[in-house]
């Protein structure tokens, strides 16, 4: 485990690159980048840009074709697949655009589903979901199925899974992508409180607005990085 506001994320002169059509396209070019203990850090850039190519790779969903990526001090970029599941539910909370809510599961049984994987106590597993949904203020629908949540309700209950597992990294993957503004605003005003709680939070997003909101912005594009604000020193 890392000390506190030391390095979380640390990726040096990370690449991946594709084969398409016979031809070799690099997703991403080079990229340093440090990411602090308690950072709340944006990733903002268009379509085309590397941004989701850096989410896959920043959430151990795809591994770099060169460079090194360290998460919470572990070496991750040549991990085999079974210790990197392990990493993506023990390290990293996911929040992602479309919720993955499965339908007939109640609310409660959806945020408590990834602490059933890791072996946790009954006990242990209610306690920390019920804290989690009391947190994003969902904690009177317990018992509810996704259907009868509002688009923003089920975005908070995405966030409250995310949160139910106490990983060292939130990443959220265009969060506020499916909704409307006002619930846009207000699932950003949770990011922000969670991020004034000490969480480390990477937020990928197309959109200038959104990214503004947290305390670091980076942009992408054609897969290298350049900061914006909030550099760290």
């Amino acid at each position: 485990m890392s000390a506190p506001g030391s390095s979380l994320i640390r990726l040096e002169q990370l690449c991946k690159s594709y084969t398409m059509g016979g031809q070799s396209f690099l997703a991403l070019d080079h990229i340093t980048l440090d990411v602090r203990e308690g950072d709340f850090m944006a990733v903002v850039g268009p379509s085309g840009s590397g941004k989701s190519t850096l989410m896959n790779v920043l959430g151990c969903l795809d591994q770099p074709s060169s460079g090194t990526y360290y998460l919470d001090g572990v070496e991750v970029e040549r991990l085999s697949d079974n210790k990197l599941a392990t990493i993506r539910n023990q390290k990293i909370g996911f929040i992602f655009q479309q919720y993955h809510l499965l339908p007939k599961l109640r609310v409660i049984d959806n945020v408590e589903l990834p602490l059933i994987y890791r072996g946790m106590s009954r006990r242990e597993r209610r306690e920390r979901t019920i804290e989690a949904l009391q947190k994003v203020g969902l904690g009177d629908k317990l018992h509810h199925l996704p259907s009868q949540l509002s688009g923003g309700q089920q975005q908070r209950v995405a966030i409250a899974r995310a949160l139910a597992g106490q990983p060292p990294l939130l990443l959220a993957d265009e969060p506020t992508g499916a909704l409307d503004s006002r619930t846009s605003r207000e699932v950003m005003a949770l990011l922000q409180e969670l991020g004034g709680e000490g969480n480390t939070i990477v937020l990928i997003t197309h959109d200038p607005a959104v990214a503004a909101q947290a305390r670091r912005v980076v942009r992408i594009s054609d897969g290298r990085l350049t900061e914006e604000k909030g550099a760290v020193s």
